[in-house]
């Protein structure tokens, strides 16, 4: 039997996403109300509303819009977030993302041209640090 994940069934962007380690894409024309929970990395180039969880990371590309709670390891985002953001690593904001609400993050990158309203709180990862 043909294994259904090759390259040619997927279509080349897909493949390339899954060949960096991404369990779950979610494209520009999708959208997603509720709740999405990911063992690994997942990217976002869609609509989400509700609560999105990952055990690794969450992208959000220029096209990708989250309005959620948003629970990860680390998030890498260029598109507008709304909702209470919480990272166990790191939160990177490139340009042009917009986020509006709470960022729990112990790393906060921020690049010149986000633009963020709302809180930031940060604690050190290790209490030894302290």
């Amino acid at each position: 039997m043909e294994e259904l994940r090759s390259s040619s069934v997927l279509g080349p962007a897909t493949a390339a996403l899954e060949e960096e380690g991404f369990q779950m894409y979610l494209g520009q024309k999708c959208r997603l109300t509720g709740v999405l929970k990911v063992q690994g990395m997942m990217r976002i180039d869609g609509f989400v509303e509700g609560e999105v969880f990952s055990s690794d990371l969450i992208q959000v590309g220029k096209e990708g819009t989250i309005e959620a709670t948003v629970n990860a390891k680390h998030i890498v985002a260029q598109g507008p977030l709304r909702g209470a953001i919480a990272a166990q690593e790191k939160v990177e904001l490139l340009a042009p993302a917009k986020v509006e609400g709470t960022i729990d993050s112990p790393v906060f990158l921020l690049e010149e041209g986000v633009l963020v309203n709302g809180t930031l709180k940060m604690q050190a990862m290790n209490s030894s640090l302290q």
